[in-house]
């Protein structure tokens, strides 16, 4: 099993909206998040896209499927050239979960975005 980070392209922007749906599906048994009247979460990603260019959005793949996403951001990129990085949201499609898959992708996220051996600062929020 091959895990690998693909950013994710403003083409592939309404799959990741989709897959947006499903992660507040997972969090609304703990955000008491309700469905809109067309039957789905308000779910806005526009800001990715929009000229701010501290977002980093990945699909997480398996040999070239689709099984979650993870969105990073530099934090105080425009204050700081060794900017912090923040885990934003992290999603493994359930069918994927308790595999390695999650850890797999976790573990690139962390070493991904600077050559190996440059110390990047990380700050990951663990819902408690």
């Amino acid at each position: 099993m091959i895990v690998d980070l693909t950013p994710v392209t403003l083409a592939e922007k309404s799959m990741l909206s989709n897959l947006y749906q499903l992660y507040h599906y997972d969090f609304s048994e703990y955000t008491s998040e309700d469905i809109n009247q067309e039957g789905k979460y308000d779910v806005n990603i526009d800001f990715i896209w929009e000229g701010d260019n501290r977002w980093r959005p990945y699909f997480i793949t398996i040999s070239g499927t689709i099984a979650g996403f993870v969105i990073v951001l530099l934090e105080n990129l425009d204050t700081d050239p060794d900017p912090t990085h923040v885990i934003y949201d992290f999603m493994i499609l359930k069918k994927f979960r308790r595999s390695g898959v999650g850890y797999a992708a976790a573990m690139q996220t962390l070493s991904y975005t600077k050559p190996i051996g440059h110390l990047l600062r990380w700050r990951v929020t663990l819902l408690q």
